[in-house]
């Protein structure tokens, strides 16, 4: 499975890794790569998959932790690939929120 994103503030070379918003607005969704995981809106906690809450008419869901595979010619959308098992493991791990480490990811 993989996604097109449009690329945006958040570095979108190939090779990054980044945690992915799916957010809704109205009529319309799109997808971005961000640093830090979302946090709900009301506890602040982060996650890794799930609705984060609503605020300014805009829903937001985490969609889990993706990589840049490749981006398009003009350099303005990127092909993102999900990481999942020891390789999720450990990125979360690294960067600091182990806790999000999905049960199915550990020791595989």
């Amino acid at each position: 499975m993989h996604h097109w994103i449009d690329c945006n503030d958040y570095d979108t070379k190939i090779g990054t890794i980044g945690y992915l918003v799916e957010t809704h607005h109205e009529r319309s969704v799109s997808l971005s790569l961000r640093d830090r995981p979302l946090r709900t809106n009301q506890s602040h906690v982060p996650r890794l998959a799930g609705w984060c809450g609503e605020t300014d008419n805009r829903s937001r869901y985490a969609r889990g932790v993706w990589r840049v595979e490749r981006t398009n010619a003009a350099g303005d959308r990127a092909k993102i690939v999900p990481i999942v098992g020891a390789e999720l493991a450990a990125f979360l791990e690294a960067d600091g929120y182990p806790e999000l480490t999905p049960a199915e990811s550990i020791g595989a």
